[in-house]
Parts: structure tokens; sequence; C-alpha cells
């Protein structure tokens, strides 16, 4: 019975250092690879810093936009928080490979690469 509980434990704890290294994941500047055809928003490129904020440019319809504001990454999905606009949820994949980020949102995806 210990044995199982300290193997739990140490599970845990493991999983608590890798959910809290998430958000670090994503430190740095990404530019976008898939040229998302046909949806209303998507980004161009984004900056997200290890304090929790974020820059980016973005095309919402005809319009180059450009965004700033909060995030927040969990390791398995993406909030932007921009004031005045609304929060941005996206299903969120970090892929070490690239690295490459991929976004999901309302059936659309999007393709990130760390620069």
């Amino acid at each position: 019975m210990n044995a199982k509980r300290c193997t739990v434990s140490v599970v845990l704890m493991g999983l608590a250092v890798w959910m809290t290294g998430c958000s670090n994941s994503l430190v740095g500047s990404w530019e976008n690879t898939s040229k998302p055809e046909g949806q209303a928003f998507y980004l161009h490129n984004a900056t997200f810093k290890d304090d929790g904020t974020y820059t980016a440019s973005a095309k919402q319809g005809e319009e180059n936009v450009r965004l700033a504001g909060t995030y927040e990454f969990d390791g398995f999905n993406l909030k932007l928080k921009t004031p005045g606009k609304p929060e941005r949820k996206y299903g969120a994949t970090y892929l070490m490979a690239g690295p490459k980020l991929e976004l999901k949102q309302d059936g659309n995806k999007q393709t990130l690469k760390k620069k």
C-alpha cells in the first residue's frame, strides 16, 4: 500500500511540474505557417512572454489587427485575453518537433512555428 501511494505521489508531482512548465514552452515568438483560407480570424504571428502577456498581429476579415493582452496555457487550451475584444479560446497542441503550436477553434485549424 505504501509503495502504491509513493508511486502515485511521484506521478502527481511529475504532472504538476509538467503542467507548470506548459506556459514556459510558449514563451518566444511564433509565426503562422498554415496560411488559413476562408477563416474570419487567424493569427499572423504572436509573441508570448513569461509574465503571461502576449502581443500578436492577426487578420480579421479583410482587416489586419494588432492584439496585446494576457494569455493562459494549460497544455491543452490557450486563452487570449485582449482588453476591449472578445476572449479567444483555442484547443492547443504543443508539438516539440519544430516546435509547433496547433490551434483549433470552431472546426478551423492554424499552425504556428516557433522562430
